[in-house]
């Protein structure tokens, strides 16, 4: 339990303590080398390596090491995750899908040009600020509709259902309420509704998505949760109501018998796990 606790929720521990680092590397430095470049991580591990280990070349070199790890690092999960979210993106509205490899390139491109020629670097600061409306949003909305839709008010249906076959291109309850709570406050984060909202705009952000979650999927009465029904939730669902106990997927599974590792598509004739599998009713009209 406690694995799942920090490497999940709880990596904002580690991460709250990253940034109270940084912070403090930044106001030690600060007045050896400059305010304009203290927050650059290179110069933060050189005055750190610096005051214990003896020849310049060496403090330069580990430093140099650690800054390329940790961008070597961030930049292939950026390009992984990238490339994901662009082939789900064109796959799902375009159904296009020409390979990862060519949504990789092209992450890697967008991400050299903003380092190189816009010099991201230099307003990152801004640009995190202005990001920041957004992300608080969605987090916002998905708690919202998690302790909310689906635990209190039970509108939405009380499994999580991630197979693309089954669900709308868009569900109005967690898109729509990110879309206007981002709008909302990255107007006024602009400064647009006063200087007390601008400088509380991701907060502003995070109220209006949890709020607007429940009222948009009680407005719409959640039925943009599941586009087609599935079958085995369903049969999971009849056989816990009977039983009052719950029902291991395997057991129920329509395509395998129970304990069954992989299963074969009747289509591509490829092996996958059951869960990465969704029935078809098209092969059998």
């Amino acid at each position: 339990m406690w694995a799942v606790i920090l490497a999940g929720p709880g990596w904002v521990i580690f991460g709250a303590f990253k940034q109270l680092c940084g912070s403090f590397f930044v106001s030690y430095i600060a007045p050896s080398v400059g305010l304009k470049v203290a927050d650059q991580p290179i110069q933060m591990f050189i005055k750190a390596f610096g005051t214990f280990i003896p020849g310049t070349f060496l403090v330069l070199s580990i430093a140099t090491f650690f800054v390329l790890l940790s961008q070597l690092k961030i930049q292939v999960t950026n390009a992984y995750s990238g490339s994901l979210s662009w082939s789900n993106f064109f796959s799902r509205l375009f159904h296009f899908h020409p390979g990862r490899v060519v949504w990789l390139l092209l992450q890697v491109a967008i991400a050299l040009a903003m380092m190189e020629p816009v010099c991201m670097f230099n307003f990152l600061n801004a640009v995190l600020g202005f990001y920041s409306n957004v992300a608080v949003a969605w987090i916002g909305a998905i708690v919202s509709d998690l302790v909310i839709n689906k635990a209190l008010l039970k509108i939405s249906p009380p499994y999580i259902e991630f197979k693309r076959a089954h669900l709308y291109n868009f569900n109005p309850v967690g898109f729509g309420s990110m879309i206007i709570a981002s709008v909302v406050s990255i107007i006024a984060y602009f400064g647009f509704l006063g200087a007390f909202l601008q400088a509380f705009s991701p907060f502003l952000s995070l109220f209006l998505a949890f709020v607007l979650a429940p009222m948009i999927a009680i407005a719409t009465k959640g039925k943009y949760y599941i586009a087609r029904e599935n079958p085995v939730q369903k049969v999971e669902q009849e056989m816990a109501a009977t039983t009052k106990k719950p029902i291991k997927h395997e057991h129920i599974h329509v395509h395998a018998a129970a304990g069954e590792p992989a299963l074969t598509c009747s289509t591509c004739l490829y092996d996958y796990e059951q869960e990465d599998m969704t029935y078809c009713p098209y092969p059998e009209a």
